[in-house]
């Protein structure tokens, strides 16, 4: 429809080979894009109503509004209607009351701006309900971190103490020292995330609960270990997911009963967030059972407590590799509903740049001798990609490091040779750094690229930790930008609770830094380069809706608004097509809707 518009102009944007929406720097003008995407609409309003509507009684009318639909034949409209799970009818007021019955519910709203609900495409639901409970050390300094300590202590006399949120800048490279928190807790076990999730400070009481000594082996050395000192004895700084579950579950064991009370206190903030599709990108195990976490999303969805669909995936973090097939398998087997499913294994590729455990093509520059590591060897990973490939299952990878996303390609394109062809939606996520020569291999071998855009600020973990550990490469860090420009294809998730600096299961968070590149707060926040990585908001909304819902193969079902998908959708109050961007994150959602039904808001 409205082939007479010219779209480009109007939405500052085109689209490369993926469909995926391209456009010019930051400061496109607002106005004109709104201007020019509601003339669209209005020459849609000649098409013949019959060809977008269904008859009959809506059940709900949402009229009166912007209603930014994601479909590039009708990219803007001024009313929608649901009947049942899906959308009926989207066009102009005039045409969707006369879908108005006596029982029909109809929402006025008066300007404000209807969009696709949004698609998260990498986050830990259960951890991060756990990890946001306890001490929040979100703050500036070591200093600060202690004293936050020091007062939950004091406030909470009895039982372990457990928090989230310290980030590396606080400490010298060799990490924080168990020493800090005995002078504050000498008698009872206390460990704390840092807010990248992966890594633990500790104090010597949940060493030794935990059995830690300088004879305990490391369970993936150089991987996942236990940072020593001269003499061998533990520092209480802990990496990577295999040391840091069995230190916590020997101090604090992790039932799933404990795992889904949490959770399911979490689930309204989600709804609230405009949040109806995830992509659980690994639990944390109970025990070797999986499922036995994922399945509470099941039990949710029987009480009608679930808010958002879920897509989940079986985590592999270390070898052995021979079973995960099978596993995977039974797993999805035994978690299956309408709006649960198991499609993905994710592979934890590496680690993270901070704690040294992401894997580098070149070595660190302030370890010059070191470039990090997987847990897996290269063998190892070209035998499970290609396995878990041929059994037609997609894989979902854990990356930071440019070395890994290197072998996570090489592993794919290798399957892709190798195997039967098929629709594949393989996926490397965070790409804090991918060299020039591998961006363009993910369009090639229609690998998605998924980032978490809330970490794309200047803050002073990236500006100065990661520039330590990259010097000049720190210049050329997420670059989502290059990935489309390239023929790739990106999506969002905030990886929630793991975060480079702050911490947010919010995509209008992500979503406005990936347009500035800057800390939410301050307009005149310093922006983090490479400038020309900014994109528009019409991509960034792409990313976190139809990109992450493409990485899902769910794009036939949600996404967009159009007639016979899913009525999965938000109402903000206000346009934020037509706003200053730094108000993106700080805009109210009034109402979401997941197939067909209000799970924040009232209709």
């Amino acid at each position: 429809m409205c082939i007479n518009c010219n779209l480009s102009e109007a939405l500052g944007a085109f689209s490369n080979a993926a469909g995926t929406p391209l456009a010019p720097p930051l400061r496109l003008s607002r106005r004109g894009f709104v201007g020019g995407t509601l003339a669209c609409t209005a020459a849609a309003s000649s098409v013949p109503f019959s060809a977008f509507a269904a008859t009959g009684d809506a059940d709900i009318i949402l009229r009166g509004g912007k209603i930014y639909t994601q479909n590039p034949a009708l990219p803007w409209a001024e009313a929608l209607a649901v009947r049942g799970k899906t959308i009926a009818a989207v066009g102009t007021n005039a045409e969707i009351d006369k879908l108005k019955g006596g029982d029909t519910k109809v929402v006025e709203l008066n300007g404000r701006l209807v969009m696709p609900g949004f698609v998260e495409g990498h986050i830990h639901p259960f951890l991060g309900a756990f990890l946001s409970t306890g001490v929040d050390l979100q703050v500036s300094t070591r200093e600060e971190a202690l004293a936050v300590i020091a007062r939950y202590a004091k406030d909470n006399p009895t039982g372990n103490i457990r928090g989230f949120g310290w980030r590396v800048d606080m400490f010298p490279p060799e990490g924080p020292s168990r020493h800090d928190l005995d002078k504050i807790i000498p008698d009872r076990p206390a460990f704390f995330f840092a807010i990248d999730g992966h890594s633990l400070w500790v104090n010597s009481k949940a060493l030794e609960v935990a059995k830690i000594t300088k004879d305990t082996p490391d369970p993936i050395p150089h991987f996942s270990y236990y940072v020593r000192d001269a003499q061998g004895e533990p520092t209480g700084y802990v990496l990577e997911v295999n040391a840091l579950l069995a230190l916590v579950n020997e101090v604090e064991p992790i039932s799933a009963a404990a795992m889904g009370k949490l959770l399911e206190g979490w689930l309204p903030k989600a709804a609230a967030a405009g949040i109806t599709s995830i992509f659980d990108a690994g639990v944390p195990p109970v025990g070797d059972d999986q499922g036995a976490v994922l399945s509470f999303y099941t039990d949710l969805e029987a009480r009608g407590r679930l808010p958002f669909r879920v897509v989940g995936s079986y985590m592999v973090k270390s070898p052995p590799i021979e079973e995960v097939v099978a596993r995977f398998q039974d797993v999805r087997k035994r978690v299956s509903s309408d709006l649960v499913q198991v499609a993905f294994v994710k592979i934890i590729g590496d680690g993270t740049q901070e704690g040294y455990t992401a894997w580098l093509v070149e070595p660190y520059s302030d370890k010059p001798d070191f470039r990090g590591a997987s847990p897996f060897s290269e063998e190892q990973w070209t035998k499970l990609v290609g396995t878990v490939d041929a059994a037609g299952i997609d894989v979902h990878v854990h990356a930071c490091g440019d070395a890994t996303a290197r072998t996570a390609l090489d592993a794919f394109e290798k399957a892709i040779a190798t195997n039967p062809p098929r629709d594949r939606r393989h996926t490397i996520a965070h790409l804090v750094y991918v060299t020039d020569a591998d961006i363009p291999r993910f369009g090639k071998l229609g690998v998605n690229s998924q980032f978490s855009a809330n970490w794309f600020t200047a803050d002073p973990s990236t500006l100065e930790s990661l520039k330590d550990r990259y010097g000049a490469r720190q210049k050329d860090i997420y670059r989502p930008r290059s990935t489309l420009e390239s023929g790739g294809r990106i999506s969002f998730g905030t990886d929630w609770p793991a975060a480079a600096y702050f911490s947010t299961y919010k995509p209008l968070d992500a979503i406005q830094i990936a347009v500035t590149r800057q800390l939410i707060g301050k307009a005149n926040n310093p922006v983090l380069g490479p400038v020309d990585q900014r994109l528009t908001l019409a991509q960034a909304v792409h990313a976190n809706t139809l990109g992450s819902a493409h990485q899902l193969r769910m794009e036939d079902k949600i996404g967009s608004l159009e007639v016979g998908k899913m009525a999965d959708l938000v109402v903000l109050e206000k346009n934020i097509f037509d706003g200053d961007v730094h108000d993106i994150a700080h805009t109210r959602i009034d109402l979401t809707l997941m197939n067909g039904k209000p799970t924040h808001g009232q209709v």
